[in-house]
């Protein structure tokens, strides 16, 4: 009996064309690349500072890789790409008239075992920040990738980047980009200007707004301008008897949307009296269109003057 139990036994390992087939063969082992991708879940940094032609550069980006629900060979990712841009000698730049700029972008990528060894990064998608320094365009890109320890090399054409992990939880969520999602025109905003008059003086000139929503296609807002001429030697202005004079002007107007724009007229104007004004025809009340660009108010007046107002503090 024993006997006869044994050779059935062996019979059942037995395949049809007389192979012996092992009792892993209905679950197969994954694939060696299934797992291994694991290891890219969690947080990513990088970061690089350059320098040149009087201007700094900072750029930065946060990584987030994790996995597709129960999906061991695919992961999801999203990144944070900020730049930021700093006059090193104080000139403004034309863009927003400051001496600093932001550009910041978010990318969402795909990841995939590379069949030769590591991984592909895939981005699929980006959503950018307005504002008059970028145009919202960026081409998205195709990366290698590998993964040593704590660090994660991307391969690019022309290039390679390394991140440093920055924490290794599979669960976090995906970064939401850092800027609202909606902006309204009405609070403050701010403009600063150094320029030179015709005598060589330098003139410095700072506005104050304030803009109320009336109803959804109205605004009213106010603004209140400062402006100091200032010899650049020390030397007495001779109009103001001194080496420096300073007046301010007062400003109302309204404004009016008009499909992406609002169309802004001063109505009244409550303005300086000075010895070196009297010799200046008195300005006129101008009209100008605004675009709104995120933080950023782009004024475009009568004659082709263009002003960048600013959030107090748009580089939150």
């Amino acid at each position: 009996m024993w006997r006869r139990a044994l050779l059935l036994a062996a019979a059942g390992a037995l395949g049809c064309d007389g192979r012996v087939q092992s009792p892993l063969a209905a679950h197969p082992l994954p694939s060696p690349l299934a797992y291994p991708i694991r290891d890219l879940t969690g947080g990513w940094g990088w970061i690089l500072r350059t320098a040149e032609a009087g201007t700094t550069r900072v750029e930065q980006e946060r990584w987030r890789l994790r996995p597709v629900g129960a999906a061991p060979t695919e992961l999801v990712g999203r990144y944070v790409r900020t730049v930021d841009v700093a006059s090193t000698d104080g000139r403004p730049f034309a863009c927003n008239q400051r001496p600093r700029y932001r550009q910041r972008a978010t990318f969402d990528v795909v990841v995939d075992p590379d069949p030769r060894g590591g991984y592909l990064v895939h981005e699929t998608g980006y959503h950018t920040e307005p504002g008059p320094c970028d145009h919202g365009f960026r081409h998205v890109g195709d990366y290698r990738a590998d993964v040593n320890g704590e660090r994660l090399a991307l391969h690019f054409d022309g290039g390679e980047q390394t991140l440093l992990r920055t924490d290794d939880d599979d669960q976090a969520a995906l970064p939401d980009a850092p800027w609202p999602t909606d902006y309204a025109a009405a609070g403050a905003w701010r403009w600063l200007a150094t320029s030179y008059d015709d005598e060589g003086n330098v003139r410095d000139e700072a506005e104050w707004w304030e803009i109320t929503r009336r109803t959804e296609t109205q605004l009213d807002a106010t603004y209140r301008r400062r402006v100091t001429v200032r010899s650049p030697t020390g030397a007495p202005i001779t109009c103001a008897g001194a080496p420096s004079w300073t007046f301010d002007d007062a400003y109302v107007l309204t404004g009016q949307r008009e499909e992406e724009h609002w169309h802004l007229a001063e109505v009244a104007v409550d303005p300086a009296d000075h010895p070196c004004l009297r010799a200046t025809p008195r300005r006129h009340l101008d009209e100008a269109t605004a675009e709104q660009l995120g933080d950023y108010l782009v004024v475009e007046w009568r004659g082709k003057r263009r002003q960048v107002l600013y959030r107090p503090d748009p580089l939150r």
